[in-house]
């Protein structure tokens, strides 16, 4: 009997010290599961059938990947300075310039073509701008863009592109998104 009121003794302080420490505990008392909330479903009378839609387009899908501009919206009247000084200024321009290739380089799906731009007679009145073709969008024949080539492009102003040349300097030079190229013969 004495080992009993001992175990109940020792039960009945397991209980109150639980008890206090749930009571006490930082998290709080347990709290009640979330039930899910009822969702009301659509109702199919309201809905219109896609047959009774009106038709938008009519004649086709537009193509959203190539836009093309008549090529009377390029100006071919902005000397390539004034790109090097204030380019957004001329932000998504249609822009076209004609100068000789100076480098090829292609860059997983890019075309990247440097091209001088001469704006005067000297031999040092040129500057160089940089014209990146997406080759998702374009077909280009590569052969023909050879260095010292006279070519026509076709873009829009985007940034100016910074790189190190290859004797170490710092080159900042305008980054046009094009539209097209042409080799000249």
């Amino acid at each position: 009997m004495a080992l009993m009121r001992g175990g109940s003794l020792l039960l009945l302080l397991v209980m109150l010290v639980g008890a206090s420490c749930v009571a006490t505990s930082p998290l709080g008392p347990p709290l009640p599961a979330p039930r899910p909330a009822a969702t009301v479903t659509p109702d199919q009378t309201r809905q219109q059938r896609a047959e009774d839609l009106p038709r938008a387009l009519e004649d086709g899908l537009p193509d959203l990947l190539t836009t093309v501009t008549p090529d009377s919206a390029y100006r071919d009247d902005v000397d390539v300075r004034e790109l090097y000084r204030d380019l957004f200024a001329y932000a998504d321009m249609p822009l076209r310039y004609r100068g000789t290739l100076w480098t090829v380089v292609e860059q997983g799906d890019l075309l990247f073509v440097q091209v001088r731009v001469s704006f005067g007679s000297g031999p040092d009145d040129w500057r160089a701008l940089v014209v990146m073709f997406p080759l998702y969008r374009f077909t280009i024949e590569r052969a023909r863009l050879t260095e010292g080539a006279s070519v026509v492009v076709w873009g829009r102003p985007r940034t100016m592109l910074e790189f190190t040349d290859d004797a170490g300097n710092r080159v900042a030079q305008p980054l046009l998104l094009g539209d097209g190229i042409t080799v000249l013969e």
